[in-house]
């Protein structure tokens, strides 16, 4: 998920690479058209759109159009045009930019909605779980593992509350120490090495925790509240054991 100290690095990066860019194509402006260089903006204008979103992009392609016009349209070093040629590459990639950008950023929607879909199959398979019978550790073990990928998690593992294990998701990652933080529901974060922990409550009593450990992708608001609604059902399903056993 886009967050915003991203969507602000890429505000001020993308605008300034166009800037950089334009410098380092005057060598060429005298070998082809300012229309063939615009190409290098275009491209320049949906890496930022594909990384930093829509916003970011925009501002690239306004800045790319304004570099265009100073750096490689005659007269030199002035915003403004005298060829007819160059007005149409001005023109052409100003609005080719902003479609660009605007194009560019469903590219991070379409993953963010992915995402979410994987997060849903893991919920569903979590609560498909309650209606099955057998030993709680395999149950808890198919759940966990079909996790890993969906909340970009390096390891997962359900402990009691006695601090047993009941499931994990590699059994070489059993030994690891209990993280100490616990996870923030509506915070964007990158999930720690260390883990954090998740408690295991049902009807107001502990069952359990539910610790997790990062892969170092960073985790969105709603991957972290779908990671939090996970875990509800794990405690359910811990619970349930419970009180048939």
């Amino acid at each position: 998920m886009e967050s915003e100290s991203e969507s602000l690095f890429y505000a001020g990066a993308g605008p300034v690479s166009a800037l950089l860019l334009g410098m380092a194509l005057i060598p060429l402006r005298d070998v082809t058209t300012a229309s063939n260089l615009s190409f290098a903006f275009l491209a320049l204008i949906i890496v930022v759109a594909e990384l930093g979103g829509r916003w970011p992009a925009v501002a690239t392609a306004v800045s790319s159009a304004l570099s265009l016009n100073f750096f490689l349209t005659q007269p030199y070093l002035r915003l403004t045009i005298h060829g007819r040629d160059d007005i149409v590459a001005f023109c052409g990639l100003t609005v080719c930019g902003l479609i660009a950008a605007s194009l560019g950023s469903r590219g991070k929607r379409v993953r963010a909605l992915s995402e979410a879909r994987r997060e849903l199959d893991v919920i569903h398979a979590a609560a498909r779980e309650l209606e099955l019978s057998g030993p709680v550790e395999s149950r808890l073990t198919r759940v966990l593992d079909s996790a890993r990928e969906a909340f970009a998690l390096s390891a997962a593992v359900v402990r009691d509350n006695h601090g047993r294990i009941l499931a994990t998701s590699d059994r070489g990652h059993g030994v690891r120490p209990i993280p100490q933080r616990a996870l923030d529901p509506g915070a964007k974060i990158l999930l720690p090495e260390e883990g954090v922990r998740v408690a295991l409550v049902v009807a107001n009593s502990p069952v359990g925790a539910l610790d997790v450990w990062g892969s170092g992708h960073r985790t969105g608001t709603s991957t972290a509240r779908g990671l939090s609604d996970f875990a509800r059902l794990v405690a359910v399903l811990v619970a349930s054991s419970e009180t048939i056993s």
